[in-house]
């Protein structure tokens, strides 16, 4: 069955013939002997050329790597000479450490070689050619011995790097597991490129045994922190906290876990915490005003003489729930409070005609005085939004004889302007300032211009008038009077 092959494949060692094999797309994954994969060569094109462009291949591939192993050798020699600080690694030696254990890396030994060799002296050994198998069990054993020195170089270099690259993935929030990392790490490195092999073993498995140590500590730790992290996220959405987007995230940093992407699954769990405290901190502001709201409702409710007795039993039930922490139970007391007294204050205004119809002037008024002030902030570049919706919402309760709701937010106008009134007074003196001085620049130039020969214009008054002005017309013209007899 091999007569039409090439006579050099019979002087191929089982891994030569895999590699002739798998170059040329042959399956000879059922082949365990040397004659069974030349059966499985049998009957194929290849021709001479053809395998000596794979041995010359697999030549130049070991040629290469002995050049890189003779540099890495020739680096570590030169690393070695030079004396270093104990427990310190100066950064040009790092640099280089770094450069070896990186060309290391690149030199994955091998033995598939040996195993064939191995395997050829026991086949040997079962025909009964005891001369033959002691040759190839010698060759097998001799290159063995030039792999052992490559596997350690190899092995040691991959602890190294996993072991580091694994500590910044993590980023150990422990000090002393910090320190004894870098410790640890710094010592490996040392040995590597200057130690004794006793030394280089002992160095590498204290590494090895403080990574896998620290990380299942990691590990236990993240379980135990997704799983509490889940149930404070529970907790928040209890009181109306939107968690939706963080337990997605929260999710997919579990999968980064499980497929061991650790940076990606400290990365997402810092961002779901993130997420977590600026829903949490956006609800709470919503809680504060839910109690301010409250608060309104009870105080427009007695104004009316409601009675607010029991709402206000309940706001200071709400208030403790608040704070011990009990969000959920003191938002549902806060609903509850405010059902009370505006239930009390639409009683109160039914029953008495007049007394809601006083209410409604009194809002009316209020929004008269207050329209005005928010407006000329506006001018001056305050913020008065929620003032301006706060106006425009009563409105729309009175329009639809909404008392209840008109009077809470009257109220809430007159607390906003109320608050503003020492700022807007002080911008008012500044614009006016301004105004003076930009009308004491003019008239200085008019009398000059009219000293030209120009006709001199006539001052105005910066203070307008009407034939008929609105009452909050004839406020702020009385106040810029008063401003410019000061």
């Amino acid at each position: 069955m091999t007569g039409n092959l090439p006579e050099s494949l019979g002087t191929l060692t089982i891994a030569q013939l895999k590699s002739v094999a798998k170059k040329h797309s042959i399956d000879v994954s059922s082949c365990r002997s040397k004659k069974s994969y030349m059966n499985a060569l049998a009957g194929t094109n290849l021709t001479e050329e053809d395998v000596r462009s794979v041995l010359g291949a697999a030549a130049k591939r070991n040629e290469k790597a002995a050049r890189e192993m003779e540099k890495i050798e020739t680096d570590l020699k030169n690393i070695s000479e030079k004396k270093s600080e104990p427990g310190d690694i100066p950064e040009g030696e790092n640099i280089a450490i770094e450069r070896s254990i990186d060309q290391a890396l690149l030199l994955r030994p091998t033995f598939f070689e040996i195993d064939s060799a191995t395997e050829q002296a026991w086949n040997r050994m079962i025909l009964g050619d005891f001369a033959e198998a002691l040759t190839l069990n010698r060759d097998s054993r001799s290159q063995v011995l030039d792999q052992l020195s490559t596997f350690h170089l190899y092995s040691t270099a991959l602890s190294i790097r996993a072991s580091e690259t694994l500590s910044h993935q993590i980023g150990w929030t422990d000090t002393k597991v910090s320190s004894k990392m870098k410790t640890a790490l710094a010592e490996a490195k040392k040995a590597f490129v200057n130690g004794p092999p006793k030394r280089r073993e002992s160095a590498l498995e204290e590494l090895e045994n403080l990574t896998t140590k620290a990380f299942e500590a990691f590990i236990d730790k993240s379980q135990k922190t997704e799983k509490d992290f889940r149930k404070m996220l529970e907790e928040y959405a209890s009181f109306g906290v939107h968690v939706k987007t963080v337990q997605e995230i929260l999710e997919i940093a579990s999968q980064a876990r499980s497929s061991s992407d650790n940076a990606q699954y400290v990365k997402l769990m810092d961002q779901a915490r993130a997420g977590a405290d600026h829903a949490k901190d956006a609800r709470m502001k919503e809680i504060e005003n839910a109690f301010e709201n409250v608060r309104t409702a009870i105080e427009v409710a007695k104004e009316a003489g409601a009675e607010t007795a029991k709402g206000q039993a309940q706001f200071r039930n709400a208030e403790k729930a608040f704070k011990s922490n009990e969000f959920a139970k003191a938002m549902e007391l806060l609903a509850s409070v405010e059902q009370v007294v505006d239930s009390a204050h639409l009683k109160r205004v039914r029953q008495n005609r007049e007394a809601e119809a006083a209410e409604i002037a009194q809002i009316t008024s209020s929004l008269q005085q207050a329209e005005p002030d928010l407006e000329e902030a506006a001018m001056y570049g305050m913020d008065v939004r929620d003032g301006l919706l706060f106006v425009r919402n009563t409105k729309t309760a009175l329009q639809q004889r909404d008392v209840v709701t008109a009077a809470k937010y009257s109220r809430k106008v007159r607390k906003l302007t109320k608050s503003m009134e020492r700022d807007l007074e002080k911008l008012r003196e500044k614009h006016f300032a301004e105004k003076g001085s930009q009308r004491d620049s003019g008239n200085e130039s008019e009398i000059n211009g009219g000293r030209r020969g120009q006709p001199a214009k006539t001052p105005t008054s910066d203070v307008s008038s009407t034939d008929n002005p609105t009452p909050a017309r004839a406020k702020k013209d009385k106040r810029l009077r008063a401003l410019l007899k000061k």
